[in-house]
């Protein structure tokens, strides 16, 4: 019971926090690039072309949106995942880890780590890690959802299409 009370100290769930602050800036970056992309591209081609002019306005639109949802959600803490592994960690059903390896022509550049959960809804939430930490948060996820099942397989892909239920321990 003590580990319920102070799991938000773990540094894996720091690490967890981190990413959601990450991704979130992500998002705030990819949207306000988009308005000023939306406001710059129709002021330089109202008059020359039509075309970019309706496009950069319906990027201006896709960025506000974006912003829109961004602010609705003010911090990392409201983020989905944050709060399924706080409030209600009975709806993630399935923890599976991605590594993908870039190497162009042989040449090793870099590694990414994606975890994924997979929740009762049937819905899936990803969240990009350091690969070199991917072993611990999952190590740390396995004691905090020992009713969740873990890795991958195809079997386990069925099973969450059919039923993600099944996959409850």
């Amino acid at each position: 019971m003590h580990f319920k009370k102070t799991y938000h100290l773990h540094p894996a769930m720091q690490l967890l926090y981190k990413a959601i602050q990450k991704e979130r800036y992500m998002k705030l970056i990819l949207a306000l690039c988009l308005m000023v992309s939306g406001v710059i591209f129709p002021y330089l081609f109202f008059q020359k072309n039509s075309f970019v002019t309706v496009a950069g306005l319906a990027v201006l639109l896709i960025g506000i949106q974006m912003m829109l949802g961004i602010i609705r959600t003010p911090q990392a803490v409201d983020e989905r995942l944050w709060f399924l592994l706080n409030d209600n960690p009975k709806q993630i059903v399935w923890v599976y880890s991605v590594t993908t390896r870039t190497m162009p022509f042989g040449f090793h550049l870099w590694d990414a780590g994606t975890m994924y959960f997979k929740l009762l809804d049937g819905n899936e939430i990803s969240i990009n890690l350091p690969v070199k930490k991917m072993k611990m948060v999952s190590k740390f996820l396995n004691r905090l959802l020992p009713h969740a099942t873990f890795g991958y397989s195809d079997e386990r892909h069925w099973q969450f299409e059919k039923d993600p239920k099944t996959l409850l321990k």
